[in-house]
């Protein structure tokens, strides 16, 4: 039996070892290749939405605090937009816009949205102006009772949702999540279908108010029960009861 014998200086190696040598090359490839596939396949796809960061456009309607923030506007064809309202970083409905309820009110601020789901930053104080009561009928986005409802998901901050943060769920986004929801960015549950498909319910006290709840329960699976709505098309949950964790059956 004859043992080839490779030297390194020398240009080519004898032919078995260089056979060799090209199958385990090749098998490190594919087994490499495979384990990049199934990592990949494990990872959650970016969180979709866009933040207009440095972008600014001008906005008026009327300014409605209660149950949400919202920003409420008619295009000339009667059609209604509802625009979610926050400030600039991890703060809500920043002070110089409140205590305008139902004003009509122009200002100047940042788009962010997630498919059909729309907020504004409110980020040029100087912009912000009182330009009149809302008059002839109350102009509050439409609300369609769904009915009573228990709902089960996570407990996430609707600014970086809604595409300022990605990702903006999960433990690696939770410390954002709590500061956000301290600073008053409204609360949403995230839930999924049994498809895996995402929609975040936004979250209501049951009295009309902004709702009271602890913040550190951010990033984690809460219970929500309540009366469910539709303010068209976008749900709100007018929470009666909020636990940690999955409710019992």
């Amino acid at each position: 039996m004859k043992d080839d014998f490779y030297i390194g200086y020398l240009d080519q190696a004898p032919p078995a070892l260089a056979r060799h040598t090209r199958r385990v090359v090749v098998t490190l490839v594919l087994a490499v290749t495979m384990i990049l596939g199934l990592l990949a396949a494990r990872q959650t796809p970016a969180d979709q939405g866009t933040f207009e960061f440095g972008v600014t456009r001008s906005f008026e309607g009327v300014l409605y605090e209660t149950p949400l923030p919202w920003l409420r506007t008619l295009s000339a064809a009667g059609a209604g937009t509802n625009y979610l309202l926050v400030g600039s970083g991890k703060q809500g409905l920043p002070a110089f816009a409140r205590g305008h309820d139902g004003d009509q009110v122009r200002f100047q601020g940042s788009l962010i949205y997630r498919g059909k789901a729309v907020m504004i930053e409110l980020n040029q104080p100087n912009s912000f102006e009182v330009i009149g009561r809302a008059v002839a009928k109350d102009l509050r986005p439409r609300s369609e009772p769904v009915g009573e409802a228990v709902l089960t998901g996570e407990l996430v901050d609707t600014k970086c949702w809604y595409g300022v943060m990605r990702p903006a769920t999960g433990k690696v986004h939770r410390a954002c999540a709590v500061r956000c929801l301290s600073g008053g960015v409204p609360p949403g549950l995230l839930v999924r279908d049994a498809e895996g498909n995402a929609t975040v319910v936004l979250l209501a006290g049951a009295d009309g108010t902004p709702l009271r709840y602890d913040v550190e329960w951010a990033a984690r699976i809460v219970t929500a029960s309540g009366k469910l709505e539709l303010q068209e098309q976008t749900p709100v949950l007018r929470v009666q009861k909020l636990v940690l964790g999955e409710a019992a059956h």
